[in-house]
């Protein structure tokens, strides 16, 4: 019963073959049910059709080998079934990765934060030639270039990244796009005429005017930086703004935390990402879909039953909203009979299935 509703959740967003949607949505109530990616797993859940694990292994092989998933209608997907936040996205770039054999999987990934996480939109496998990692200029433009294709520059209200995602050619690219962001920096980096852990140590307010950074042919932008707990590997943050100052600069940047606890929430504390055996990058890339929209139903339902506080316990309250969508989620799926109740959580969770946006994913 839940594949076919979120087929119909899915189909008027999705343009694609019906037999192929049916396969999709497969995937993502596996995955959410055996809280892994391993397809030798997801083979053995019962999609009510008399086939064997060995021809449902097949099905899916086939689904990561053939269809051709529009990742863009994905991004429409999630962002339809998000409420615009009135001052506009918070938003955060970055990296996810590790390492199968010889395969070093790395994602460049850029989400919407909610709360204290964040929501996947676009994403990317970059290639393994890659030095050290990290992503280039050029990497990180055509990933934004399709955001700005979804979310106008005046609906975002800032992309939060960390010290990676520094270089005047980048910034400048953001600055002339009018897009606002906060981005930490190296405690080297060059503000004005000094280091930035040189500002750190001086008494006093810091100046609140823009600063040049990065030399004499770098950017005027706005600096801050605040003393860390002692016990980390680094005694001060430093941010850089085109936009915003101060402690607001910093607070802004703080909710960058939000997509790492994303990445723990698609890996070991939620769904595994890293045990697939899969290195294709298209194959890859369509696996990271169905692992995004498996997390932003098990966290949307989260946030609904928090926020319509029903079925509430002392334990419950301490849970993650991602941790207690999925529980229930899983509850609900308990192929044991169903009683009463029971019946009627199952109507309750399918009717919000097919609501259109999930309103109360701002709320909580």
């Amino acid at each position: 019963m839940l594949t076919s509703q979120l087929i119909r959740a899915l189909e008027t967003k999705l343009n694609c073959n019906r037999a192929r949607l049916k396969c999709l949505c497969l995937l993502i109530v596996a995955v959410v049910r055996h809280r892994s990616v391993n397809l030798v797993i997801l083979a053995t859940t019962d999609d009510g059709k008399d086939c064997t694990k060995e021809s449902r292994y097949r099905r899916f092989q086939d689904f990561f080998l053939r269809f051709v998933l529009c990742l863009p209608s994905v991004a429409r997907l999630i962002l339809a079934r998000l409420p615009k936040p009135p001052g506009g996205y918070v938003l955060a770039m970055d990296r996810t990765n590790w390492q199968f054999g010889r395969h070093d999987i790395n994602f460049l990934v850029i989400a919407i934060v909610v709360g204290k996480v964040s929501i996947p939109l676009l994403w990317k496998i970059l290639p393994r030639k890659t030095k050290s990692g990290n992503s280039n200029t050029a990497q990180r433009i055509a990933l934004t270039e399709n955001l700005l294709a979804l979310i106008p520059a005046q609906d975002i209200r800032v992309l939060a990244m960390d010290r990676e995602f520094g270089g005047k050619q980048w910034l400048g690219w953001l600055d002339g796009k009018a897009v606002g962001y906060v981005v930490r920096i190296k405690k080297n980096t060059v503000v004005g005429k000094r280091l930035a852990e040189e500002h750190a140590k001086g008494r006093g307010r810091k100046p609140r005017r823009r600063q040049r950074i990065y030399g004499g042919k770098g950017l005027d932008l706005f600096f801050g930086c605040k003393r860390m707990q002692k016990d980390g590997r680094d005694t001060h943050l430093f941010v850089i703004s085109n936009r915003f100052q101060g402690d607001e600069a910093l607070d802004l940047y703080r909710l960058r935390w939000g997509i790492e606890r994303l990445f723990g929430h698609l890996k070991k504390k939620g769904f595994d990402l890293e045990s697939t055996h899969l290195t294709n990058p298209a194959k890859l890339e369509r696996l990271f879909a169905v692992v995004v929209m498996a997390f932003l139903y098990s966290f949307a339902w989260g946030c609904h039953l928090r926020a319509t506080t029903r079925r509430q316990t002392t334990t419950s309250k301490r849970k993650s909203l991602f941790r207690l969508g999925l529980e229930d989620i899983l509850y609900l799926l308990d192929p044991a009979s169903p009683t009463p109740t029971r019946r009627e959580q199952i109507r309750e969770f399918l009717r919000w299935l097919n609501s259109g946006v999930f309103a109360s994913i701002f709320l909580v």
